[in-house]
């Protein structure tokens, strides 16, 4: 009994390590690895304004986004650490919803990743292309799909009106 014991727990051994031993071999090496700089900033608050129109009644939201610095992450996906970031509203809000129709669908409007705003990346500056986000509930489901203007509009009645956002901080 006690040979069918050890028996068992070194194929369960060797069967761990066989699986698990690269990951873990990966994770050693990356966490050896150098931290990226340090950004240039590590906090930053990002005014915004949003004007749109629901079925020709005009809302307004003014908020600000506040970016802070929250260490580094490991990514065996790029091979390395990270900066990472968290990003937050002044008001308290998860995000900006422009509509909402209970549980089911929730329209959201983006705003800038926090890596603009304190990594110096000035890709879409222009804000003239929007993607909008729409979240469908089915059950116990989340579908994320992203919509167009036009498709806003066409669905659910609402216009983007103007968007102004805050500057980054140079470097």
């Amino acid at each position: 009994m006690k040979r069918l014991l050890l028996s068992g727990a070194i194929v369960f051994l060797l069967l761990f390590a066989f699986l698990a031993g690269p990951w873990l071999l990966m994770y050693i090496g990356l966490s050896l690895t150098e931290d990226p700089p340090r950004p240039a900033y590590a906090y930053g608050e990002f005014p915004f304004y949003l004007e749109y129109e629901v079925e020709g009644q005009v809302k307004i939201v003014k908020d600000a986004v506040i970016v802070k610095h929250d260490g580094f992450g490991l990514s065996t996906g790029s091979g390395g650490k990270y900066i990472k970031w968290k990003q937050t509203l002044a008001s308290g809000n998860k995000d900006v919803v422009l509509f909402q129709d209970g549980d089911k669908v929730k329209i959201i409007h983006p705003v800038r990743e926090r890596d603009y705003h304190l990594e110096d990346k000035l890709e879409n500056e222009d804000n003239e292309f929007r993607y909008i986000k729409k979240e469908v509930r089915k059950g116990g489901r989340v579908s994320i799909n992203y919509i167009s203007e036009d498709e806003l509009f066409n669905e659910y009645k609402i216009r983007l009106v103007e968007f102004k956002y805050g500057e980054p901080l140079k470097k």
